[in-house]
């Protein structure tokens, strides 16, 4: 199984067009110490020939073009692209469907619940419906064409994404993470981008995975007040911070095989490669997702 980082941060990017907080203009100016990173997302591979891609961010046309293993085939407009595994309904991991909307060369798979909200309340989605199916929790489905890679979703504490607070309740399918399992060796990836906190059934997932991309949104509970006053703090925004007690670092670093951290705030001062916060992750054994990181299993 192979694994390409197509972005790394969370919604947003670094520098988010917005934002002029410090690791933002760092990254603007070209601080090496700082490099820019797209919104979250990996892409998967059992031969490294196709691949699948697990959420759709609003950068998705630009980490294509980046990513030589999904360019077309020359002269055609045949793609390498399998399927398009979105773990929430939150604009980061879908917007891009949007950009994926010519042709449908792929499909789409959500649990029923991610699939409902979004075609529901947003017709503008409604353009990939012909691609969209659903899976419902821990029933497996093959990733890739081939079938050599299994995939299973499995539920998270999360909640519903601002945009649907108002429209939605919050289910068990709403948030999810994803499990793979490459049915030839038995190498197992999981995807959880979105955790709110780590429950016994989340723990178990993870700590069975060999390699896990986990939530590194926010290092601080309340980091986010610095540049947004009365902006909520990281439980309420759907995110276990990374530091202090009971935060993720703790959680993670007894855990067996490789933890990385994905979908990093640019208020996380993990983004910065000199800080103190990256240098405890590191000394804890836990990895910091970067675009482009590659890595086989």
């Amino acid at each position: 199984m192979k694994i390409h980082v197509l972005g790394s941060s969370a919604g947003g990017g670094l520098p988010q067009w917005n934002c002029g907080g410090e690791f933002s203009t760092r990254a603007r100016r070209g601080d090496p110490d700082v490099p820019q990173r797209a919104q979250p997302s990996i892409a998967i591979s059992a031969d490294g020939e196709r691949w699948s891609v697990i959420n759709a961010s609003p950068d998705i046309r630009d980490q294509l073009a980046r990513f030589e293993g999904l360019y077309p085939r020359e002269g055609t407009r045949d793609v390498p692209l399998d399927t398009v595994v979105v773990t929430n309904a939150d604009l980061d991991h879908s917007v891009g469907l949007l950009v994926l909307r010519e042709s449908l060369p792929y499909r789409i798979v959500t649990t029923p619940w991610v699939r409902s909200a979004i075609l529901r309340n947003n017709a503008a989605w409604r353009l990939v419906e012909p691609a969209w199916g659903s899976a419902k929790l821990d029933e497996p489905f093959a990733l890739d064409r081939d079938g050599h890679l299994e995939a299973r979703l499995f539920p998270v504490p999360g909640k519903v994404p601002g945009y649907l607070s108002a429209l939605e309740k919050n289910s068990p399918e709403a948030t999810v993470g994803l499990r793979v399992t490459d049915t030839r060796s038995g190498a197992r990836l999981c995807y959880a981008a979105g955790i709110q906190a780590y429950d016994s059934g989340t723990l178990a997932e993870l700590a069975a995975a060999d390699v896990r991309f986990v939530d590194g949104t926010f290092f601080t509970p309340r980091e986010l007040l610095a540049l947004r006053p009365g902006a909520a703090d990281a439980h309420a925004m759907g995110h276990l911070p990374v530091s202090g007690e009971g935060g993720s670092l703790d959680v993670l670093s007894g855990l067996p095989g490789r933890s990385i951290y994905i979908h990093i705030n640019n208020t996380n001062p993990m983004v910065d490669a000199g800080s103190e916060a990256a240098k405890q992750v590191r000394e804890s054994g836990i990895e910091i997702a970067f675009d482009g990181m590659e890595l086989s299993l």
